[in-house]
């Protein structure tokens, strides 16, 4: 008796109400569910019966029509195409009648002037348009269901019985005239002569006579009712399917409210954890990570695994010390981008103090010291900036003295071959100094820039036809690819071909014949700017030069100013945009420009 009581107390939704309530609320749904259906596929069957009852008699009248004036047709004529057009499927009959209800053509030959009883009262109006379409459903003997099609029967529209190159008809003896045809010239005239012949004998232009198309509604009447044992079936399934639901709902409401509180305050834990800014790492006694954020893995990116051998060394570290470290690490994540970490690891202890695991917090500080290069970079600019100013002014006078003496003696002693080929020595020595000047002095001066709207792509073609001959001398296979949205930017057109025109210039430089330079044009992450990318494969950048090749007069080429990458460096920050480089030693080098689009 108590184990009864208990099993009462702990499954109480197993009740006749519960069955009782589930019917309830699924019957009126599948109740309305099938009546809907049924409604929907009877709309269905009445508009597919309507167009082919439709199609039936329009393509019977075009057939009489054609055979009246190219073939002079009488009554018989169209009595055998009644005929064979009802042998189509689904075709239970079809036949025309006058308005009185006589028929005159049937697809049963022996129904032919027996009065048609079932004339609809709706086609009798004289004012109803000719080309109205009725349909209704007939009861025929026997209970059949028919699907009935009919209208005005107009062989002949009212053009055509004004034309006067129409032919008239020929009169055929002994056949029955109908109302609407009176009798011409004292002789009788079959029925569907009247069309033709109406103009000369007072005819009326369109006779009163109707078609009706009679269709089996046997493929309907078969659909609804598997529809209906269809829908049967599924309300049962459904029905039993509820039941067993809603009794399994209620069986796991008990077990679900008692862990509620727990998944609550564990999912609260895991999202405080996932949305950490910093980056968390967890692993166990084995050293085999149990947890990694959402933000260590933006930082390392990919799926971590396995320890990398920093943790593994911090890991040693702290089983020596038994406490806290921090510490700077450098790191190739699974893009090969070199980022630094701060990390700070600790050891998770159990309630008896036991090392069950470790702990690591990770902080990126890339963008920080990148940050850090950037201010000091530009400082080193400013300064070398200054100086600069000052001293090109100083030297272009002494310049301009020495290539005055230059070009005087190189005309003086013009017969002394060896005389006049160190002047002109000098003079162009004086002349390179002087292009180093003027660089200094364009790097020195403010920068102006002029921004208005420019197309991207026809940027990036325009700076590529200007290298179009170092190209070709060393054979250098050059591409362009445009996956953005914005083509259209505001920016100085002219500073950025200058840019470009740099950046290709160093490029072609580092390439060997054969060599590939790519030119691509994204969306930058940021949705106002975009990012121009142009890569090579040519022999690289030295970890120790990366540093420091945007600073004047750094240059690994002979005959390099080391100005280039120093201007380029002013025009895009003038521009209000980034640049950056990436590059390793034999994998070729990517510089990254991100710009305003405004």
């Amino acid at each position: 008796m108590k184990e009864t009581e208990m099993k009462k107390d702990r499954f109480p939704f197993v009740s006749p109400l519960l069955l009782a309530g589930v019917l309830l609320i699924l019957l009126p749904i599948f109740t309305l569910m099938t009546l809907d259906r049924l409604e929907r596929q009877k709309e269905f069957a009445t508009q597919r019966l309507l167009e082919k009852g439709i199609s039936l008699i329009r393509t019977f009248e075009a057939g009489t029509r054609t055979g009246m004036f190219t073939m002079r047709w009488g009554a018989h004529k169209i009595q055998a195409m009644l005929a064979e057009t009802a042998l189509q499927p689904e075709v239970a009959y079809m036949m025309i009648t006058a308005r009185d209800g006589r028929i005159l053509a049937h697809s049963d030959a022996a129904r032919v002037g027996q009065i048609f009883d079932a004339m609809p009262g709706a086609v009798k109006m004289t004012g109803e348009d000719p080309a109205m379409v009725y349909h209704r459903t007939r009861l025929q003997p026997g209970n059949e269901e028919t699907f009935e099609v009919y209208k005005r029967f107009v062989p002949v529209r009212k053009k055509f019985m004004h034309r006067k190159d129409r032919l008239h008809a020929m009169p055929r003896h002994g056949a029955a005239v109908p109302p609407d045809c009176p009798a011409v010239d004292g002789r009788e005239t079959d029925w569907i002569r009247c069309y033709v012949q109406g103009r000369e004998n007072n005819a009326p232009e369109l006779l009163e006579h109707y078609i009706f198309a009679g269709l089996s509604m046997e493929r309907e009447r078969i659909g609804r009712a598997r529809l209906l044992k269809a829908t049967v079936w599924r309300g049962v399934f459904f029905f039993i399917l509820g039941c067993v639901g809603m009794v399994a709902l209620f069986a796991f409401q008990a077990y679900r409210s008692a862990r509620a509180s727990l998944t609550s305050v564990k999912a609260f834990s895991d999202n405080v954890i996932q949305n950490m800014p910093s980056g968390l790492v967890t692993l166990d006694s084995d050293h085999k990570i149990t947890s990694v954020n959402r933000a260590a893995r933006e930082m390392i990116g990919g799926d971590l695994t396995q320890p990398f051998a920093q943790l593994t060394q911090l890991i040693q570290e702290m089983n020596t010390s038994q406490a806290v470290v921090s510490r700077e690490i450098s790191l190739e994540n699974h893009m090969g981008r070199k980022i630094r970490l701060d990390i700070t690891a600790s050891l998770i202890r159990d309630s008896d103090h036991a090392v069950m695991g470790y702990l690591f917090l990770f902080r990126d500080l890339t963008q920080i010291k990148e940050l850090k290069k950037q201010v000091e970079t530009n400082k080193r600019l400013a300064a070398i900036g200054k100086l600069a100013a000052g001293v090109a002014h100083e030297i272009r006078n002494p310049l301009s003295s020495i290539k005055g003496f230059a070009t005087y003696f190189g005309k003086r002693y013009e017969k002394n071959a060896t005389d006049r080929e160190t002047a002109g020595i000098m003079v162009k020595e004086v002349e390179r100094i002087n292009r180093s000047i003027t660089q200094l002095l364009e790097f020195a001066k403010p920068m102006i820039v002029e921004k208005k709207q420019v197309n991207v792509d026809q940027m990036i073609r325009h700076s590529l036809k200007l290298v179009d001959h170092d190209l070709e001398q060393k054979k250098i296979n050059a591409t362009i690819h445009m996956d953005t949205k914005k083509q259209v930017i505001y920016t100085d057109g002219d500073r950025m071909n200058q840019v470009l025109l740099n950046l290709y210039i160093n490029a072609i430089a580092a390439l060997g014949e054969n060599g590939s330079l790519e030119i691509k044009v994204q969306d930058a992450p940021e949705a106002d700017q975009i990012e121009i990318r142009i890569r090579d494969n040519g022999e690289g950048i030295d970890d120790e030069a990366l540093d420091l090749i945007f600073d004047p007069y750094f240059t690994t080429r002979p005959t390099g100013t080391g100005l280039g990458l120093s201007i380029v460096h002013r025009i895009v920050e003038n521009l209000g945009g980034q640049i950056r480089v990436e590059s390793e030693k034999g994998q070729g080098t990517c510089f990254k420009i991100t710009l305003p689009i405004s």
